[in-house]
């Protein structure tokens, strides 16, 4: 058989036991889901399930590192000392739209992990990928360092908030519209404590 047509099936079949894991979460939570479930509602095997992933959690942290590896690749793109010059120009920052635009396109997703019957621990590996690639490094001096890293976690679950609220009403504001109102709240409270 031709490689490109096996991983295209293996692909495949990880989409639709990540999808119905997903399916599933928004039902009850990750620890009631049972391998029988997801294969049974996935219309696979047990088989199937267990060539690719050891048990539940392990189909649920590879999920969680394939995102947190797409949103990296986003963030890293994301410079926060260009957002002024975007702002006073009134101009689109496509790297904040492509960052929500990522959300939009996995809501199902997030609003899972996200939502009652979610997984916390997502939400501190979001915190930890979002600080490390989007910390805010303007003008902070030594002595004002716990007021940085709280500004700097102030900032950071400002933002998971609005991806909430934004879930919640089933990312009914586009996400270019999104990211204009992630900037100018940013820079709000940029200047707030500088």
């Amino acid at each position: 058989m031709d490689k490109r047509i096996q991983d295209r099936r293996i692909r495949k079949t990880k989409k639709i036991l990540r999808d119905t894991l997903i399916e599933l979460m928004h039902e009850k939570k990750l620890e009631k889901i049972t391998v029988k479930d997801l294969t049974e509602r996935a219309d696979l095997n047990r088989g199937t399930f267990y060539l690719h992933y050891s048990d539940i959690y392990d189909l649920m942290e590879k999920s969680e590192n394939e995102a947190l590896k797409e949103i990296t690749q986003i963030l890293s793109k994301i410079n926060p000392k260009e957002f002024d010059k975007y702002n006073f120009a009134n101009k689109q920052y496509t790297p904040l739209v492509e960052l929500f635009e990522w959300f939009k396109d996995n809501i199902s997703f997030g609003k899972a992990l996200m939502g009652g019957h979610g997984n916390i621990s997502f939400l501190d590996k979001i915190n930890i990928t979002v600080k490390s690639k989007l910390c805010i490094k303007q003008n902070k001096s030594e002595k004002n360092t716990v007021i940085n890293n709280y500004f700097d976690s102030y900032i950071i679950f400002g933002f998971l908030g609005i991806i909430k609220q934004w879930f919640d009403s089933d990312a009914s504001t586009p996400p270019e519209e999104m990211a204009t109102i992630f900037l100018k709240i940013f820079l709000k409270e940029l200047k707030t404590f500088e």
